[in-house]
This record gives C-alpha cells, structure tokens and sequence, in this order.
C-alpha cells in the first residue's frame, strides 16, 4: 500500500523509539502549518490526517487507523489544538504523522515530528508530482523522473521506485534510483496495469524541530510487455503448498508467508528449459544463512548450481538474477541453510525463470 511504503521510508526520519518528553501533561499545544502543490498554491479545503505512535518512533506498524484530522483553510494554513498529554505516552514522546490526501494522480506528503514545545510550526508541506514518464524501450521500459532538488532546491536525491499492479503490495522496487530507470521485461513480464512511482525524503529543521519529509510522487503507466516466464503456472513444493501454486501463479504483487522451518521451495516446470535469468520478489529470510543457492535438476535427485543469491549485495526482497547452467533442468529449488537452526525462508511472491 502506499502509505505502507511512504511509513516505510519515513522511519528512517525518526527512528529512536524512547526519547522523553518535555511538555508537562496540561500545557496547551498549537500545531500549524501550510499545504501546498508542487507550483506552491495553497491547497484548499484539503483533509489533513494525522496519526501518532505509541512511542518516539513512527514505525509504520503501529499506525491502523489516523487519530484526528484538520481541513485546510483557504490559504492552505491549517492548525490543531493539543494538550500536552496528546503528544506523550508516560513519559515518553510520542512520534506524530501529518498525511496530505493522496490524490488522484497518487501524488501525497507526509511530515514526521516529535512535539516537545507549546508551538510547533511545520515546515510548508509541499506537494512533489516527480515528472514520472514511461518509454517503451527494445527489452523494457525506461522511466524518467524529475529529482526532488529540481522542483523543491533541497533533497539528497535518493529516490527509491516501485512498481504497484492493483494489489495492495509492490511488485518491484528500484533502491538509489537515478532517472531513467530501466525496467527490463524479466521484471515487467506480460503484466496488466502497472503503475510506477517514487518516494524520496529529507529533514528539515523547523523553529528548532527537526521534522521528515516523505514525498510519494504522482503514477505513471507503464506500457505493458509480453514476456512470459517458463515457470508461469508450475506445480511447486514446499510445506502446505497450496494448489495452484501461488508463487507461478503470475501475481507480481503476491506474497507467499511461510510456516516455521521451511527451507526449500521447489518448482516444477512443465518443459525441460535451459534457465538464463531467475526473478524473485517479495523474498525474505530470518536469520543469518551459510548458503542460499539457486538450483536445478533434470530428475529431482541430482541438484546443479545456478546461483548464489548471497553474492553481491546479498538477500534482497526483489532480485533479478542471471543463471549459470548450462544443461535443461525440469525443477528448479530455492534451498536455504542457515548459520544456526532457527534460520528458515520467510516470504516469496513470485519465482519466475525465463529461457532467454
């Protein structure tokens, strides 16, 4: 979800969980500030959302529902009334979000702060659109964007794309990103409705108060690809595996939790096929492994390496990785051993293997 992401990243702006609070419990409490488009009209009428933690840090999981929300004036100025017991939890301060609307375009901001004085005045919060274009290149699709520096002259640039089809979770994710992005069509594959976007962030100091910035840029379509992976709709085997296998199924927005222990998820290919290039998203491990690998086999018996997937920058949640075998396999295994017994797989929303 959006706003799973943009809290995602907003952690990163506050992340102490026990700072203590310095207003006492019944000091009245003024919050303000002003909302405006990426051109810098105010914006009018618009419902703020705000929310707040249970402690310093604003960890997305602790937010289900906004606590109180506030209207914009005509100006874009907007102000709430606290007390000093709102902003606390005992004694420690509490982490507060305020949540521009999203809108249509999927465009929205959000400010993280801690209140630890009677007057805290947010910085202009300012919509950011990111200029997001999509070009069909010859093995994908390029995306261009428009750095948070060149519309809003600060930001340290560190953009981070995602791609979102209509379910609620991501499909892809590009960290660091610089514009354009190329997004191949392993990673694209025949899917309907894709839809990029991007998130950045930066602090800013406001009157003493240190506040983050997330800024979710608008949509942008991406052109739809035909690529189809060997593996779509392949049997697989793992503890409980459901039928059909959810993890071939073709849902890049998908996710596969796993039950305690599960160390290998094995797919069944319907065709012998010479794997070149392996997709894996929404891929996760607990604890620290020795080995993650790769493999494949022609009868299920005898295993042949195709990749480390601890080399390079090591387990990620979304991986495009390119296969070293060089003989058909009919199964292809995604085997964990960790470090010490407690270590398993986690998640995985797609294995997809292309032929070329």
């Amino acid at each position: 979800m959006r706003w799973m992401r943009t809290l995602t990243l907003g952690v990163l702006a506050m992340s102490g969980g026990c700072t203590e609070s310095k207003v006492a419990e019944d000091l009245d409490i003024v919050l303000s500030g002003r909302l405006v488009d990426e051109a810098g009209a105010p914006l009018s009428d618009a419902l703020l959302k705000l929310y707040r933690s249970e402690n310093s840090s604003c960890a997305f999981a602790a937010f289900s529902s906004s606590w109180r929300s506030v209207k914009t004036r005509a100006d874009g100025t907007f102000e709430v009334d606290l007390l000093g017991a709102d902003t606390r939890n005992g004694s420690i301060a509490r982490c507060f979000v305020a949540r521009s609307p999203e809108q249509s375009q999927g465009r929205r901001v959000s400010a993280f702060f801690l209140i630890q004085q009677s007057e805290v005045a947010l910085p202009v919060v300012q919509e950011w659109t990111g200029t997001l274009k999509a070009t069909a290149a010859a093995r994908g699709v390029s995306v261009g964007f428009r750095p948070l520096s060149a519309t809003h002259g600060a930001g340290n640039d560190e953009h981070v794309l995602y791609l979102h089809p209509s379910s609620a979770r991501e499909a892809w994710q590009v960290l660091k990103a610089t514009s354009p992005v190329l997004l191949s069509d392993y990673v694209l594959e025949d899917a309907e409705g894709l839809k990029a976007s991007i998130i950045t962030t930066r602090d800013v100091n406001a009157g003493g108060v240190t506040v983050g910035l997330t800024y979710s840029s608008d949509d942008v379509v991406l052109p739809r690809r035909a690529l189809v992976p060997a593996s779509r709709g392949a049997a697989c085997t793992y503890l409980n595996a459901e039928t059909p296998c959810r993890v071939t199924n073709g849902d890049l927005g998908g996710i596969v939790l796993f039950q305690e222990g599960v160390r290998e998820v094995a797919v069944q290919l319907s065709r012998p096929v010479v794997p070149r290039k392996a997709v894996l998203r929404n891929f996760g491990v607990t604890g620290t492994m020795r080995e993650l690998v790769l493999e494949g086999s022609a009868d299920g018996a005898q295993w042949m390496p195709l990749a480390n997937l601890l080399d390079g920058a090591g387990v990620q949640s979304f991986m495009e990785v390119d296969l070293t075998g060089t003989t058909p396999v009919s199964q292809v295994r995604v085997r964990a051993t960790p470090q010490e017994a407690v270590g398993a797989l986690r998640s995985l929303g797609q294995l997809s293997l292309f032929e070329e």
